[in-house]
């Protein structure tokens, strides 16, 4: 009997097993963001076309209906939040992370360990969320 189609496949399950784990750590940072986020007063940025209340109401109004700017008005803010978020993972959180943002590379030996791909990750989760939103009760007209 041939049982080789049936054995287990460490290293698949262990790269599905990372990829999970990585879109947890992604929603559970987006959802800390999202938290600070809705007790921020609004901005005001929209004027009084819309009833927003927290920034994280505008940032949901732009993600679904922007960009309304020229300038990308969330960007320090924004990075400042995704950073701390970062700085939050202990060394195995970051190479989890990390391994599971990196696009194919050569050699990981000497890819570069840039936190920048592990914030992508997090404003992709945070974006996604506010694009998902349903935003109908802030429709002042």
């Amino acid at each position: 009997m041939d049982t080789s189609s049936a054995r287990y496949d460490l290293a698949d399950a262990a790269r599905s097993a990372l990829f999970r784990l990585a879109a947890e750590y992604n929603q559970r940072a987006a959802g800390r963001i999202i938290h600070v986020l809705q007790r921020r007063q609004a901005s005001g940025v929209f004027g009084g076309d819309y009833d927003h209340k927290s920034l994280w109401d505008e940032l949901c109004h732009d993600a679904q209906n922007g960009p309304h700017f020229d300038d990308d008005p969330w960007g320090g803010m924004l990075d400042a939040l995704l950073q701390k978020e970062v700085k939050r993972l202990t060394a195995a959180e970051f190479d989890a992370l990390w391994l599971a943002a990196l696009p194919d590379v050569g050699d990981l030996r000497t890819a570069s360990r840039d936190v920048g791909v592990i914030k992508e990750e997090f404003r992709a989760a945070l974006l996604q969320r506010a694009g998902e939103r349903n935003l109908e009760r802030f429709e002042v007209w």
